[in-house]
């Protein structure tokens, strides 16, 4: 490393190097030693970069954060050009969730050195963390360019594909992942939710498996399988919930993680009550770093209904004809989304897109070129563009992202050839079911009932808005008639789309009957909900 002063040893460690042995007490797991050895070198000479450097490893090691920020510092202030000493300094700032200083440290570092796969792997992680997904994608297949067996860069463009929702690309990168690296469990468990997501539920229970069985203590991997598994009385995967949960040490989002995959356990067995206590006592978890606030959701729906008092509709254009046709699936989460994607992706010709988020990025991305808000058709060519290149010759795309309503009226003018489905559920058994789920991100009314039956409300008032515009534009979706009916909604659906329907296509199996009228179950524990649910109706 460039600008590095040797560290004056003493006669006792001519013999052993005291920074070549600290290297290994770290790698053997045994960070005390580690930092203890470094010590002594930086009080003997305290000008040792290299010291300095692999101390502040110690530190991460320690999750000393802070103390490692300051140790890398020491090795920059004398060798500002140490390239992993950025890269590792960027490391740090991305354990913080410093994404925009990480950033920094990473691209200091490709400066320094133009074919550092790492860090050009770990800028894309920053840059994905910080909704760049282009931008992420982009550095993940430099990193592969540059070291091409390189299994962290084509599981992080997996992560970042996924995020995209550029599902078959993602299932690619991971499949190469598992090929450089087979025993990486975090590769497995995010193809499993991949597959989850398409509906193809034994694969993802497989690989959810297989990633268990590599790491025994990685808890996501044991929650991701639990929420898909049908658990019986004496299911051995039961106790191994129990055991995890009773080891020390776990994180917050681990042991949170624990108390809803034990909920839907004990639901599973039939024992409502003491699935309803873990389910309420984890939601208070997660609420207690929650944001909903109440006001700033009216507004924004005053806003924009004040915004779209009259309906606004585009003028095809001739790109229509060479694009897929886009199909908005919108609704609560819990409100049978996923059903009627799944529906409508059994039929040919048919891409889904699940929660798409490309709208949102088009739109965030024309603001930041200051582009007016007022460009509809501009909007509805670029999102074309992405329909193509991730549909190909698909003739529909369907979108399912529950914030798409936010924009209607918008997506309406730049995709006049656009269809929706609003799906609409009962509300005490909608209510329920979200707050059963735990979401990874967003969501943030789900934690409490009174937050839950306010967002409810706010949506119901935009639905209704919608609805009173766009007319037929607009298939309204009763979960429960779509359950109990299935063959005969998905023909009227298909109709609404523009879709020729074939009823010899196979159907996935995901109708869920049993969970109509599921509040009953917990009849007695839906008091506090029943009266917040009733006071939105009263105040609308």
């Amino acid at each position: 490393m460039a600008g590095l002063r040797p560290a004056r040893l003493r006669q006792a460690d001519l013999e052993v190097n005291p920074l070549e042995e600290a290297a290994r007490h770290l790698k053997a797991g045994r960070p005390e030693d580690a930092a203890r050895l470094c010590l002594g070198v930086v009080k003997e000479a305290p000008e040792s970069s290299a010291a300095w450097s692999l101390l502040g490893n110690v530190r991460v090691a320690e999750k000393r954060y802070a103390d490692a920020i300051r140790c890398y510092g020491r090795v920059l202030a004398e060798a500002p050009d140490a390239v992993e000493v950025h890269s590792n300094l960027g490391a740090v700032h991305q354990l913080l969730g410093e994404s925009k200083r990480a950033a920094e440290c990473f691209r200091r570092a490709i400066a320094l050195k133009p074919d550092y796969a790492q860090a050009h792997c770990n800028l894309g992680v920053s840059l994905r963390k910080l909704g760049r997904l282009d931008e992420a994608i982009a550095c993940q297949h430099r990193a592969i360019e540059i070291a091409p067996e390189y299994a962290k860069a084509h599981y992080n463009l997996g992560n970042a594909l996924k995020q995209a929702c550029e599902v078959d690309a993602a299932i690619a990168a991971y499949q190469r992942a598992k090929k450089f690296d087979p025993g990486h469990a975090e590769t497995r468990n995010n193809l499993a939710t991949v597959f989850e997501s398409q509906g193809h539920t034994e694969k993802a229970l497989g690989e959810f498996s297989r990633a268990m069985e590599m790491d025994q203590s990685y808890v996501e991997a044991h929650y991701n399988y639990a929420l898909l598994h049908r658990f019986e009385a004496g299911d051995p995967l039961l106790e191994k919930l129990r055991r995890l949960d009773r080891e020390q040490g776990q994180s917050a989002v681990n042991r949170n993680r624990l108390a809803f995959a034990l909920a839907k356990v004990n639901a599973d067995l039939g024992d409502y009550d003491d699935a309803f206590a873990r389910y309420r006592q984890a939601n208070a978890a997660r609420r207690q770093n929650s944001n909903y606030d109440k006001s700033a959701a009216a507004r924004e729906v005053d806003t924009i209904i004040s915004r779209n008092a009259a309906r606004r509709d585009g003028a095809p254009l001739a790109a229509v004809r060479s694009a897929p046709i886009p199909l908005f699936v919108l609704g609560l989460s819990r409100s049978g989304k996923t059903l009627v994607e799944a529906l409508l992706a059994a039929q040919p010709g048919v891409f889904a897109a699940g929660e798409s988020e490309h709208w949102q990025r088009l739109r965030r991305a024309m603001s930041a070129k200051g582009t007016n808000e007022a460009a509809p058709a501009r909007l509805g060519e670029e999102y074309r563009e992405e329909m193509r290149r991730l549909a190909g010759n698909a003739k529909f795309f369907i979108s399912t992202l529950d914030s798409n309503i936010l924009w209607l009226a918008e997506i309406a003018a730049a995709l006049p050839e656009a269809r929706f489905i609003l799906c609409r559920r009962e509300a005490l058994d909608n209510a329920l079911l979200i707050y059963f789920k735990r979401y990874e991100q967003g969501h943030a009314h789900a934690y409490d009932f009174d937050d839950i039956a306010h967002f409810m409300a706010q949506r119901a008032r935009l639905q209704v808005h919608w609805r009173g515009l766009y007319g037929k534009r607009i298939m309204t979706l009763e979960y429960e008639a779509l359950v109990r009916g299935s063959a005969a909604m998905a023909a009227r659906i298909a109709e609404h789309s523009g879709l020729v329907y074939d009823d010899g296509a196979a159907a996935p199996r995901q109708f869920h009957e049993q969970e109509i009228g599921i509040w009953k179950c917990y009849e007695k524990h839906t008091q506090a909900l029943r009266a917040a649910l009733d006071r939105q109706r009263r105040n609308r």
